[in-house]
């Protein structure tokens, strides 16, 4: 399905042993971890391919991750370094760049789901649409896989880095308080953070064959 509309963008980090899903390592061993980076960044750009018309942008980190993650992404999608201090710092960077080229809405991603699907959209799609500044997608750890956005709000980027780190409802209230801003939020999602969310996504009968062989290893 093609055509909702968006600009994507997701912010990945490079898929390198050692530096990505460590809490998950005793359980899937660092190249477990790595393979399970992998997979889920071919997916979350699978996603937005699905769902934008346009390239898909890809922040990466480190910055000189740009050929590891060209192969996960394809060769159609748009790839630079974050840039940026903190959480904050390197989404007003990024969205930044994206806007400025492909204009809005953007949706902003995390590829922590083992599996995003179109309806996260439409969503934070519809939100926007209805008169929302911004739409958060809550992970159920207190994180974020997603954030949606109209326009340029560097306003929202300027926020305190702990409103960013601690909660989504952190982020959103703080949002509304000293900003004025009208916030969406969409369905609490498990993001692959801990072994506990290995065993709930193995329960989930759609998930995707590749990450469901990573995670059963783990058993």
């Amino acid at each position: 399905m093609n055509g909702l509309g968006p600009a994507v963008l997701i912010m990945a980090r490079a898929p390198r042993a050692g530096e990505v899903r460590r809490a998950l390592e005793p359980l899937l061993g660092r190249e477990g971890c790595l393979e399970l980076q992998s997979a889920l960044i071919a997916h979350a750009a699978a996603w937005a391919y699905q769902v934008s018309p346009g390239p898909v942008h890809v922040a990466h980190d480190p910055p000189d991750a740009g050929a590891e993650l060209r192969r996960l992404v394809g060769p159609n999608a748009l790839l630079f370094p974050q840039n940026g201090e903190g959480i904050a710092g390197r989404l007003a960077d990024a969205s930044a760049r994206v806007l400025a080229r492909a204009g809005g809405p953007l949706l902003i991603v995390w590829p922590d789901l083992p599996r995003f699907r179109v309806a996260h959209a439409r969503g934070a799609l519809d939100d926007l649409s209805a008169g929302c500044d911004v739409v958060l997608g809550p992970a159920i750890d207190g994180g974020l896989y997603l954030v949606g956005i109209g326009r340029p709000l560097p306003e929202l980027f300027a926020l305190p880095e702990h409103a960013w780190r601690n909660d989504v409802m952190g982020v959103a209230l703080t949002a509304i308080r000293d900003v004025g801003y009208e916030v969406g939020i969409l369905r609490a999602e498990r993001a692959l953070h801990r072994p506990a969310d290995v065993r709930a996504a193995l329960a989930d009968p759609l998930l995707p064959g590749d990450v469901a062989t990573i995670l059963r290893r783990g058993r």
